[in-house]
């Protein structure tokens, strides 16, 4: 029997899990590369973002999965209207030459998903699904019919889990080296 799992907004006080969580869904390396960066100091760098209110990981745009009082999961949403505006923070940390600088994952038009992370250990429970689902209706909530993510082309169960759950391939984005699917739900 699967444990019982909750869906919640993020708290600030749990902005350095939310970080960690967030960085799974990231190609960690080229990051640190382009960035040079450590790990750590890149943990430290998106740990603030997550703590601020108006940024692109804050804590505010962040819902997190909960699984008997452990956050084991996290998926951030916002607006892509006010994606460079929330993505100036971290920019503003790393610098104008950092790859964070270059990249243009959404538009004005579509709630953004930003990024989703499960623990290892409790991948293939629903989680991620359920984490969408809370987004999904969130979008909603605010009035948005057309959700966005991108799914790197290397993750193909990644992107079978976006097509269940409604999503379509549109076009491609580039992020930090990597080419992208660009997909859409249309009537969040």
């Amino acid at each position: 029997m699967k444990p019982a799992c909750t869906i919640r907004q993020a708290e600030w006080a749990e902005a350095a899990q939310v970080a960690e969580l967030l960085m799974l869904a990231w190609p960690v390396e080229e990051i640190m590369e382009s960035n040079d960066l450590t790990y750590g100091q890149l943990l430290e760098s998106v740990t603030a973002i997550c703590s601020m209110p108006a940024t692109i990981y804050s804590c505010e745009n962040t819902w997190v999965a909960e699984v008997e009082g452990k956050i084991v999961g996290a998926m951030c949403g916002y607006d892509g209207a006010d994606y460079q505006r929330l993505k100036q923070p971290l920019v503003d940390q790393l610098g104008e030459d950092s790859g964070f600088a270059q990249l243009h994952e959404t538009e004005a038009g579509e709630f953004y998903l930003d990024s989703v992370g499960v623990l290892p250990e409790y991948r293939g429970r629903g989680i991620a699904t359920r984490l969408f689902e809370a987004q999904i209706a969130r979008a909603a909530s605010l009035g948005h019919s057309r959700v966005g993510l991108i799914v790197d082309e290397d993750k193909p169960e990644a992107e079978a889990l976006y097509r269940r759950l409604g999503f379509i391939y549109v076009g491609d984005r580039d992020f930090f080296g990597h080419r992208m699917k660009h997909m859409v739900r249309y009537g969040a």
